[in-house]
């Protein structure tokens, strides 16, 4: 096992809502021509080992992303989950609000492909300032100290690329503007009936349209096998949903969707969905319009 443990980019306590009497849910993957159901812990799956972890640092700095950022994202958003499910949004303070829209937002760009991105995007950034930070050490540097930038941050701030790469993360996902326009809009949690189809979920479990600032977006994630958090921008979005709900072809489309935006992994219940994950699974829709850039800290 690796010593930088298990980063979850799909955590646990978002994925119990799937789990049976047995403490474990279904998890679907593709290992090789067909795809196979597994029933496994919430804490056995979605995860990569040491995946925010910043390579070259003390063990306190290296975790930071992991056990700073991320722990409290995951905190405020499971109090959050309780109100959402609870049949009410009048327990949702301002901060378990922003909490939750963070909590979305950090889906999105957790999982091991955009962490990826996002250290490519801060090597990028560090090698197109790198002239005038060695030019500036020149300048500013004492007699004692180290007489390139290279060495100095060998000595006092290793891997500025990987340190760079976290805080650009955390700045993204932390993203006033992205947060307030999310906490801004319509927000309705739908619940399909006992006898309906679960929802699923997956490593990419976020469905978006248009963006989210567009008149017509929507904003949709699957917070149990029977509970939908749905965000829109206006009452016609949100009533065109009602009436998927009402016809009853709700959980169907959603399903469809989550399936093909999956990367490698669809979670559900029991394995009852095997031949519909089957028919989707690898077809690979893009998960959002976020995915489709490098990430930013500023736009959506």
């Amino acid at each position: 096992m690796s010593k930088n443990g298990k980063h979850h980019y799909i955590p646990v306590f978002y994925l119990k809502k799937w789990t049976g009497p047995d403490g474990r849910l279904c998890e679907f993957s593709k290992p090789y021509d067909r795809v196979k159901p597994k029933r496994i812990h919430p804490g056995g799956t979605g995860f990569v080992h040491g995946l925010y972890s910043i390579a070259d640092l003390p063990p306190e700095l290296a975790q930071v992303l992991e056990k700073g950022f991320m722990k409290t994202t995951d905190t405020l958003a499971a109090n959050a989950l309780q109100v959402l499910l609870s049949g009410s949004l009048r327990g949702l303070t301002s901060d378990t609000r922003s909490g939750w829209s963070r909590f979305i937002v950090s889906l999105v760009l957790r999982n091991p492909e955009m962490v990826i991105r996002a250290k490519h995007a801060a090597r990028a950034l560090m090698a197109e300032a790198r002239l005038t930070i060695e030019q500036d050490y020149a300048e500013n540097r004492l007699p004692t100290d180290p007489d390139t930038y290279a060495k100095y941050a060998a000595l006092h701030s290793p891997n500025p690329e990987g340190r760079a790469a976290a805080i650009l993360m955390e700045k993204v996902i932390d993203s006033p503007k992205i947060g307030q326009w999310i906490n801004n809009m319509r927000w309705r949690v739908f619940v399909i009936p006992p006898t309906g189809f679960n929802f699923l979920t997956s490593d990419r479990p976020v469905i978006m349209t248009n963006g989210i600032s567009h008149q017509d977006a929507q904003l949709i994630l699957p917070i149990s096998k029977k509970h939908l958090f749905v965000a829109t921008n206006n009452v016609q979005t949100e009533n065109q949903i009602m009436n998927l709900a009402k016809e009853g072809t709700l959980a169907q489309q959603v399903n469809d969707r989550i399936a093909l935006q999956a990367k490698k992994l669809v979670f559900a219940s029991d394995d009852t969905s095997l031949k519909f994950v089957a028919r989707r699974l690898g077809r690979q829709l893009p998960a959002s319009p976020f995915e489709t850039g490098e990430p930013t800290a500023s736009g959506f």
